[in-house]
């Protein structure tokens, strides 16, 4: 049966891509900051495709801050160099690099330390991403659409046209289905569609076990973890009522106090929206001389609200940005524009 919103992939850029490949000698993969599943499924996915296809092929996945701690466990992750800790490292590779993947985000800023060195890099830049506005002048081959349901999806589909199925094994699988399973919150979200069901079948068919992912994505709390979660439900939650939305605003001294970092706050932002009468939500994290803000919505155009304040942006009902301001003037910023709506 045939699947209207599979991507379609125009055969001219098909054969630009593989031509490239096959010449290449050096690639990097990366993708956003602060890496979510599907950036860090798009990396360890793809570098798993070209490493069976090419073995030859020297291949380099870097992330801004590394393989967070919840992912660690994904094939491949090991060998993810951080943009902080390996900086020189990863711009060598860039330097070196004759491809350069660029996943899951629309703008080169959304690679944060990693951004000028791949601005300056000369090597071929591919983008693929799930994002709306992809920043036409910063990469050569641009391959984005924003109706699928996550970068792991788009990038399962352009595998499939490239080399066909059968070059996706178990371990790009897990890859793929790990960012395709977080990016829609289980399969639940608004932005799942047949062919996101038809690509889950599919990499399901190469034998991986989906209730383990979901073991390894959802049980993964630990102690100090889940006393902040409620401490921060508790202590740094606000609702504004009359405009139906909800805000965590976590300082650094909270984070220090309970030891956690952005990557144990992964999904708290959701728990606003969790509550009947709010209608959109977010959350406002001080780090070290900026903020960063997510914000997700039922039916909310958070994406408008995140460019609009902060130069951000996203997904209609799941966007972020980053301030520059300190955090009680971005709470106040954002709170503002909430309540004059």
């Amino acid at each position: 049966m045939a699947l209207s919103s599979k991507p379609e992939f125009a055969v001219g850029l098909l054969c630009h891509i593989k031509a490239m490949v096959d010449n290449a000698k050096r690639v990097v993969l990366t993708a956003h900051t602060h890496a979510d599943g599907d950036a860090v499924g798009a990396v360890t996915g793809l570098m798993s495709v070209l490493g069976r296809l090419y073995p030859d092929l020297n291949l380099t996945p870097m992330l801004p801050q590394g393989c967070p701690r919840q992912f660690e466990w994904m094939p491949g992750a090991a060998l993810i160099l951080s943009g902080e800790s390996e900086r020189e490292r990863c711009c060598q590779a860039l330097a070196e690099a004759d491809m350069i993947f660029v996943l899951d985000l629309n703008t080169p800023s959304r690679l944060d330390n990693l951004a000028q060195p791949f601005t300056q890099a000369t090597g071929h830049k591919i983008l693929v991403d799930h994002h709306i506005s992809p920043d036409q002048a910063a990469f050569q081959t641009i391959i984005s659409d924003h109706t699928i349901s996550s970068t792991c999806e788009l990038a399962t589909w352009l595998v499939e046209a490239l080399w066909g199925a059968q070059a996706i094994g178990s371990e790009a699988a897990t890859c793929f289905y790990t960012g395709m399973r977080t990016d829609t919150g289980g399969f639940a979200y608004s932005n799942t569609q047949p062919s996101l069901y038809h690509a889950a079948a599919m990499l399901i068919g190469t034998g991986i076990d989906p209730a383990e992912i979901n073991n390894r994505i959802v049980n993964i709390f630990s102690e100090r973890r889940l006393r902040f979660y409620g401490y921060a439900i508790s202590n740094c939650l606000t609702v504004m009522a009359e405009q139906h939305f909800a805000y965590f605003a976590i300082s650094l001294d909270v984070q220090r106090h309970f030891g956690v970092g952005y990557e144990d706050m992964d999904g708290l932002v959701n728990y606003t929206t969790l509550m009947s009468d709010i209608e959109f939500g977010a959350l406002i994290r001080e780090e070290k001389q900026r903020c960063k803000v997510s914000l997700r919505s039922k039916h909310t155009d958070v994406e408008s609200i995140a460019r609009q304040l902060f130069g951000g942006g996203g997904h209609r009902k799941a966007a972020g940005a980053t301030s520059t301001l300190p955090l009680a003037e971005t709470v106040e910023k954002l709170t503002q524009y909430v309540a004059s709506r």
